[in-house]
């Protein structure tokens, strides 16, 4: 029995707190230096398509996910700072079945230019369903903090075109009676880059 659905395993599902201070740093710090007037700034438009897998869930399989962002970003030399707004929807197999969707906002920290290594943090909500009962059509669900952390690598193709790899540990946080539903998540990704 997995953790979603399973009274008896409980655990007390607080999302680790380290990961939740990060990345509720982390996002706040890049937005709020991504407002600053000093630099000029371009707009990105980017998709993520992964692969996903449940961490602490014995009865959650892989699955895939996909993440649609935008928002612009400062180029500061070899700094280059982005504030983004970021939707998903990311299906997992195995009993409880869990599908996530969330709405969030954050940023990414990269350096370089032509090869491009970022940070990444994001925070917003997330809706969580699973399956109450192993094996049976009826859906629970809860809506909950939804939070990423993690780091990708970039490739400039073309001035307007980034490729890019990426892995993040992600979660929806624990309810009263429901644990955290946490995941890793590896991909890949394109962004286009639109003038200043």
């Amino acid at each position: 029995m997995n953790d979603l659905t399973s009274s008896q395993n409980r655990r007390p599902g607080r999302m680790r707190p380290a990961v939740c201070a990060a990345a509720s740093f982390g996002a706040a710090l890049v937005a709020c230096l991504s407002w600053s007037g000093s630099a000029a700034a371009s707009n990105t438009v980017g998709v993520d398509l992964s692969y996903n897998d449940g961490v602490h869930d014995s009865g959650t399989n892989g699955g895939a996910g996909v993440d649609v962002f935008f928002g612009p970003r400062m180029d500061l030399g070899l700094v280059a700072l982005t504030t983004e707004l970021d939707a998903g929807f990311h299906d997992f197999g195995g009993s409880a079945d869990p599908t996530v969707y969330r709405g969030m906002a954050g940023g990414r920290l990269a350096l370089g230019a032509i090869i491009r290594p970022s940070v990444f943090a994001h925070i917003g909500v997330g809706h969580l369903r699973w399956n109450d009962f192993p094996g049976s059509d009826v859906r629970d669900s809860r809506t909950a903090l939804a939070t990423d952390l993690g780091a990708a690598l970039d490739f400039t193709v073309l001035p307007l075109v980034d490729l890019g790899v990426q892995l993040s540990y992600n979660a929806v946080t624990a309810s009263s009676n429901e644990p955290a539903f946490e995941w890793m998540q590896a991909g890949a990704h394109v962004i286009f880059v639109f003038g200043s």
